[in-house]
């Protein structure tokens, strides 16, 4: 194999593909990235038998081959390189010499023929999205997913398709967010995407009007963006009915300027943070809401102007569920929902109403 490639393009390649590289694992060949040349096209491939990752950028492919290659030293070797062409050969025993104007590095490869093929997907579901959609559907669910292995089928995300509606739902007993969208399609299916691997496809996606095509399978799903592709598994089991948790009603709503409640709460999380169930307490009195914390620290108090419907209320939240999603929503406000202090709360950006976030109290004292 022999290859001269632009440094931009072949660093924004392992960039992509190193997403998909374990950082530990068992086996070294999935340490390395397979490089496959053949009629101008060079096809980079990352994977841990889990998530796979390959992409493909254009080169000057002088004679076509394939190897292994190590993503961390590759990866460090680019990086360093000047901004010029990158001749990258392969020799006898698996040796590579890459050179770069006056840099010549010479380095160990690994044979071709041990790393593993990606999954076939069959393509029996599928429908077509824009990266911007899809990419704030991942940004403004991700943060929910479960990190406890105890229930699997929560770690990852529900992708639903009823006709032309998308729902994206993440949940961890705690907290749960829901983003809807509208795609044009026909089909109805659902699947479990792994948090991990939607983790990463969003920050393969840009925010752009491009489409992104959407492949699944029984057990995979694959996604195309450009030139790269995104294989997964899928997870096994049945998610959660999530439409029963959702409150049908609420007895109180506020409505708040979105960056004034950011900045609260972000000054009452410092001392929230310092206290043992990491709680901020809210208070809504007429049109003001108090937002209080204290630990053996001190404590802090902020008011903010709201507009409310309904009853007075006192209730408390664990900060970091609360704060999460403020940081996702781009509405200029928000309402939040309530119907007790032990209820779940529904919070939603004014002007968006695919999306809500429902999260549980806190129990306090008085």
């Amino acid at each position: 194999m022999k290859i001269i490639t632009n440094k931009n393009l072949l660093l924004n390649g392992i960039n992509i593909t190193q997403k998909a590289v374990p950082s530990k694992t068992t086996l070294p060949i999935l340490e390395g990235i397979l490089l496959e040349a053949k009629n101008g096209k060079l096809k980079l491939i990352g994977t841990d038998l889990e998530v796979g990752i390959e992409t493909t950028i254009n080169v000057d492919v002088i004679v076509p081959g394939k190897i292994v290659i190590s993503s961390k030293m590759l990866g460090e070797i680019v990086r360093k390189l000047p901004d010029s062409d990158i001749e990258i050969e392969l020799k006898d025993n698996n040796v590579v010499y890459i050179k770069c104007e006056n840099s010549h590095f010479k380095i160990n490869g690994m044979t071709a023929d041990e790393f593993p093929d990606l999954p076939e997907v069959k393509k029996e579901n599928g429908l077509v999205i824009t990266q911007n959609k899809f990419k704030e559907m991942i940004k403004q669910t991700i943060f929910s997913v479960s990190t406890d292995e105890i229930r699997p089928i929560l770690t990852g995300v529900l992708f639903e398709v009823v006709g032309d509606k998308v729902s994206m739902v993440a949940l961890d007993g705690f907290r749960m967010a829901v983003k809807n969208c509208s795609v044009i399609n026909d089909n109805t299916f659902k699947s479990v995407i792994p948090g991990k691997s939607l983790s990463e496809i969003g920050k393969i996606l840009e925010d752009s009007e491009e489409p992104v095509n959407i492949y699944f399978s029984k057990n995979q799903i694959l996604v195309q963006v450009k030139d790269t592709i995104v294989i997964s598994r899928l997870l096994e089991g049945e998610f959660i009915n999530y439409k029963q948790i959702i409150p049908n009603d609420y007895k109180i709503k506020v409505t708040v300027p979105t960056s004034h409640l950011i900045e609260s709460c972000e000054r009452a999380a410092l001392f929230a943070r310092d206290s043992s169930n990491n709680m901020i307490k809210f208070e809504i009195n007429d049109d003001i809401m108090s937002i209080r914390s204290n630990s053996q620290n001190g404590d802090v108090q902020e008011e903010l102007k709201v507009n409310k419907q309904g009853e007075d209320i006192e209730i408390a939240f664990n900060a970091k569920y609360f704060m999460d999603v403020l940081k996702v929503i781009e509405s200029e406000e928000i309402t939040i929902e309530f119907t007790t202090n032990i209820s779940p709360s529904i919070l939603r950006p004014l002007d968006d109403n695919g999306y809500l976030y429902l999260i549980l109290p806190t129990r306090f004292k008085k």
